[in-house]
């Protein structure tokens, strides 16, 4: 037996079959959600004061307590054909207002045609790639405000120079940008089970240009990661490059088995749409192409899940402005759900490769421990930094409204590591209201100079770590209303 569909994720975002009761008659329909959050969160001392470690940076989680508001909004036009065929046009908009953070203005994030028949499904515009569409894993499963998805990354401020006054220690004096702090590295990581597109171009930071240079003096623009950190509730990547103009096409599902495909010539070209990661990047990447591979089957009670996913591009202006060079994009994923009477368990890896690494330059080996600070360099006998990844893994249980997860991540990124675990409940109060709760545990490690003397080998105490590390928890409940 045959079976001809395609795969839900690819059909989420357009006009549902049942609401097509006439063929040759165009449908309208508007739908999305609403999430009303209170947030409290508990982290390392030094980030809870006014002024962050770094003695120049405004922390905007002074205040552990936060109420917030993501709004997303679907309006599609469609028409169904008598030959079955359906063609419409979805715009999706979307709106982010919270207590301790700069306020996303209401702004189209995506707008896309598509074609659907039996010979499967075209999609062109800006709109996600088939690797995050079709792509598995405990990001799907996770409940309450969504686990390692990262609603809870709203309020979690990321490592930072621990303090640029300490002329004995790791840390030096003269500001980032002179020349006895110039090989200070502010640390990057992965924070989502997410490609590089999806991560919103790459690593995250929270300082500005930290992939290429340091900036030259001590302010209050370095901050980047808190200003384009907008969660919407069921999100599970990054706004930036995601939604760059694209053409993607999804087969038919055969015996259970679909395929997908997606190219988007240029990674600055995002149409009409609202660009709201305002991360700055200098790296411009070309000719994406996107894979997917998605095997889904039932068998009685127990179903299973497969992806198989990757991107590829090649970076244009190869050497920045700051003379870095960085590798073209290649990057996969590999997912899997298990499903049996209420329980879903879930696991993935994702590798980047040398994705958008530089080539040269402090950011492309890892500090040697046998020179001072500023004699750290990248020669051709530096330790080359191993390729970033991920893992996440997770499990949730479902008995009629009330469900739960567990999920968790784990990455690395140029040696600076991150972790989280979360737990989430929701109950489903009506058909369209769900309570929910959560909290989270993270915890951030950054690559460090190893000692501060280096020829007796001392070790730097935590007092003198050029970089503060956070870690802590995020307590998030509220109620999602959808429409």
């Amino acid at each position: 037996m045959i079976l001809l569909s395609l795969s839900p994720a690819a059909n989420s975002q357009t006009i549902a079959d049942k609401k097509f009761t006439k063929t040759n008659s165009p449908v309208f329909v508007a739908n999305g959600f609403v999430n009303f959050s209170a947030a409290n969160g508990n982290q390392s001392s030094s980030f809870e004061n006014s002024k962050l470690p770094d003695g120049f940076s405004r922390n905007n989680f002074s205040n552990p307590d936060s109420i917030g508001n993501d709004t997303q909004v679907f309006l599609k036009s469609g028409v169904k054909l008598e030959s079955g065929a359906k063609y419409g046009v979805v715009a999706k908009f979307e709106m982010n207002r919270n207590l301790n953070r700069f306020n996303e203005k209401p702004n189209l994030d995506q707008a896309f045609l598509y074609s659907e028949s039996d010979s499967g499904k075209f999609e062109f515009g800006n709109n996600q790639a088939v690797n995050q569409k079709m792509k598995v894993g405990p990001a799907r499963l996770a409940r309450g405000a969504g686990g390692i998805n990262g609603k809870y990354l709203e309020h979690v401020n990321l490592p930072m120079l621990a303090n640029s006054s300490q002329s004995s220690s790791a840390a030096c004096s003269g500001g980032v940008g002179s020349a006895a702090c110039a090989n200070i590295k502010l640390p990057q990581f992965i924070l989502l089970a997410q490609s590089p597109i999806g991560h919103g171009g790459g690593a995250k930071s929270f300082y500005s240009r930290a992939n290429s240079a340091n900036y030259s003096a001590n302010s209050s623009s370095y901050s980047a990661f808190d200003r384009s950190n907008f969660r919407a509730l069921k999100d599970d990547s990054f706004d930036g490059m995601e939604d760059a103009t694209k053409i993607s096409y999804y087969s038919p599902r055969i015996e259970g088995l679909q395929l997908g495909a997606s190219y988007a010539p240029s990674s600055n070209n995002i149409g009409f749409t609202k660009q709201t990661a305002l991360t700055i990047n200098t790296i411009r990447i070309e000719n994406i192409f996107s894979f997917a591979a998605n095997y889904s089957q039932n068998f009685d009670n127990l179903e299973v899940a497969i992806s198989a996913t990757a991107e590829k591009g090649q970076v244009r202006n190869a050497r920045s402005t700051y003379g870095v060079s960085h590798g073209d994009l290649f990057s996969y994923d590999l997912g899997a759900t298990l499903s049996y009477f209420g329980f879903t368990l879930g696991a993935s890896y994702g590798s980047w490769g040398s994705s958008l690494m530089p080539k040269n330059g402090i950011y492309s080996c890892n500090y040697n421990s046998s020179q001072n600070l500023s004699a750290q360099n990248c020669s051709s006998n530096a330790e080359k930094f191993s390729d970033p990844h991920y893992y996440s893994g997770g499990i949730s249980y479902q008995f009629g409204p009330i469900a739960a997860s567990v999920t968790g991540i784990k990455t690395t990124y140029q040696k600076n590591d991150y972790q989280a675990v979360s737990l989430g409940l929701d109950y489903k109060l009506t058909r369209d209201l769900m309570p929910y709760f959560e909290v989270t545990k993270f915890e951030f490690k950054s690559n460090q100079v190893l000692a501060s003397d280096v020829v007796n080998q001392s070790s730097v105490s935590s007092s003198q770590n050029q970089t503060r590390d956070n870690q802590g928890y995020v307590f998030l409940t509220g109620i999602l209303y959808s429409f």
